[in-house]
């Protein structure tokens, strides 16, 4: 019976998600720590994070709704780079952007982060590609650490509080949020993806914006 209940969960989550064009590779992805439990391992004893995983009160039923869904422009949101610049990820662009989120511990978003880069050396002049750390459930020395081991090009944004990941439901590490060039949110997907289909994505906002006409 529990497990029976678990996989229609399951589908109810990935029929809510296509309905928001909310795609969801959970295979791929690293969850979030359990509350009260440490990064990792080794950390045990030196970090507690807590994250309410239940919506249980009206309140909660509300941010949820306040949550950015495909076809919302992307809100502004100041954040602060590991270079020491502070960006607009918000500001008006006349290119698309891509935007992962992103843990140093996770094995995921270790394995796509080249991809990434390989692609911002490709697609800069066409496409910005932000990764934005969510430093609440990370190690700001394993953020820079994690950064210069992989020589990432693209910047690295801080998301001290967390409270621009959980705008897009801060789920499950990497989430990446794809936005075209007017600033308006296109997909968020939970997971990682391919160089395939990262560079599929690239060229589906390139065609929107030739579809749309440039500004």
């Amino acid at each position: 019976m529990k497990r029976f209940l678990f996989i229609r969960a399951i589908m109810v989550l990935v029929m809510v998600g296509a309905s928001w064009g909310i795609i969801a590779n959970t295979v791929n992805a690293a969850s979030l720590p359990v509350r009260n439990a440490p990064l990792e391992e080794k950390y045990k004893g030196e970090k507690e994070l807590e994250i309410e995983k239940n919506v249980g009160t009206e309140s909660d039923a509300a941010e949820v709704m306040k949550r950015i869904k495909p076809g919302q422009q992307l809100p502004s949101m100041i954040l602060k780079g590991l270079n020491g610049k502070s960006y607009d990820v918000g500001a008006p662009r006349n290119k698309a952007m891509i935007i992962s989120f992103w843990a140093s511990w996770c094995d995921p978003c270790r394995l796509e982060a080249p991809m990434l880069n390989e692609l911002y050396s490709k697609y800069k002049h066409a496409v910005d590609v932000y990764g934005i750390n969510v430093t609440r459930y990370d190690r700001l020395e394993d953020v820079q650490k994690f950064s210069r081991s992989l020589a990432l090009r693209f910047p690295i944004l801080l998301d001290e509080q967390g409270a621009f990941f959980e705008q897009f439901g801060g789920a499950a590490f990497p989430t990446h949020v794809m936005i075209d060039h007017h600033g308006q949110v296109r997909e968020i997907i939970i997971g990682m993806l391919s160089e395939r289909e990262l560079e599929g994505k690239i060229e589906a906002l390139q065609k929107n914006k030739v579809t749309l006409g440039a500004d």
